[in-house]
């Protein structure tokens, strides 16, 4: 016999356990969600200076034909939900409560 048919057998690694691996999922679920966040922030920032310049030039504060095109982009992708979220979106970008409604 030779000596590598001698050699102690190394341990087979054990796959992670399930709260391991839930516990890094949720990890990048969270990174997921701060960058949603960032990101609807932003979207808000856009959609103020969007409406600052509509309501200055004498237009309304929204414009419900482009609301419907957001809305309906976001249930083409995502069905039904996606819709309402698209509204809830639209929603928390038209900016705070002290501002003028349309």
């Amino acid at each position: 016999m030779s000596a590598q048919t001698l050699q102690t057998p190394q341990p087979v690694a054990s796959p992670p356990s399930a709260e391991i691996v839930i516990a890094g999922l949720r990890d990048r679920i969270d990174l997921l969600d701060a960058e949603i966040l960032r990101l609807l922030d932003s979207r808000r920032a856009f959609s103020e200076a969007i409406q600052d310049a509509r309501i200055s030039s004498g237009g309304r504060r929204t414009e419900l034909g482009r609301e419907n095109v957001v809305i309906n982009r976001y249930a083409d992708r995502l069905g039904r939900p996606g819709g309402k979220m698209a509204m809830a979106v639209l929603e928390f970008c038209r900016g705070s409560l002290t501002r003028p409604a349309a």
